[in-house]
């Protein structure tokens, strides 16, 4: 072999063993799940655990501040968790296992809730032919007040929405963006906002009622907006 290459070699090894590791990160994103909505999710804290002991704290009026994207460098091995509360102030949590350097990407969706056992108790899901459920909205704040409400309708099969002069039949994503809508009533939490938001949803002599009061979850607005038709 020689000389020269023997030097190349010994060069190339020289630099390999100087080259320093990038350590662990995490690259935690706060979005929603309507990919529609590209603004910063209403989070006012997200707490950082490493291996059940506090690591660090985000929030949203104090620094660290809360971002869309939020990076943790220079991160050892273990378990990160990210615990925050929901649109319905439910307290909820994610967790990574840092096991290797490299870069870590999670999301974390403050308007996502886990409403899936409550389906089959909804009054939507349950309506048999010619049957309906009536929902009844009214919010109230320091500078507005609204009134609002729509029925759903079970015929041939099919089922259909009406909600002041209009009416339509609606498909599957639309329908079950109302049952998603009835069944996160039942999941919402206490909540301090002045403006406060109440539901009556009727299924013959059944009746239910809510107050919202998180200021973030507006159930009735985003559903109509989803479904597109005026409220």
């Amino acid at each position: 072999m020689k000389f020269e290459t023997v030097l190349l070699l010994c060069v190339l090894c020289f630099f390999v063993s100087c080259k320093k590791e990038i350590p662990a990160s995490i690259k935690l994103k706060v979005e929603f799940e309507d990919k529609l909505k590209k603004e910063l999710p209403r989070v006012y804290s997200i707490a950082v655990y490493k291996n059940g002991k506090i690591f660090k704290t985000f929030n949203r009026f104090e620094k660290p501040y809360i971002r869309k994207e939020i990076d943790l460098d220079s991160l050892s091995n273990g378990t990160y968790k990210f615990v925050y509360m929901n649109f319905l102030n439910q307290t909820v949590q994610k967790s990574v296992e840092v096991k290797e350097n490299k870069v870590y990407n999670i999301s974390i969706y403050p308007d996502s809730s886990d409403y899936t056992s409550l389906i089959n108790k909804s009054f939507v899901s349950n309506l048999s032919e010619n049957q309906q459920v009536e929902f009844y909205y009214e919010s109230v704040g320091c500078f507005h007040s609204f009134e609002g409400s729509f029925v759903v309708t079970k015929k041939a099969n099919a089922y259909y929405i009406k909600s002041r002069t209009i009416s339509k039949k609606l498909n599957k994503k639309e329908l079950d963006l109302i049952i998603k809508m009835e069944c996160e009533l039942d999941l919402l939490q206490d909540g301090g906002c002045t403006t406060s938001d109440y539901y009556v949803v009727k299924f013959g002599k059944n009746e239910k009622e809510f107050h919202d009061r998180t200021c973030a979850w507006q159930g009735w607005t985003n559903m109509f907006k989803q479904i597109n038709i005026k409220s």
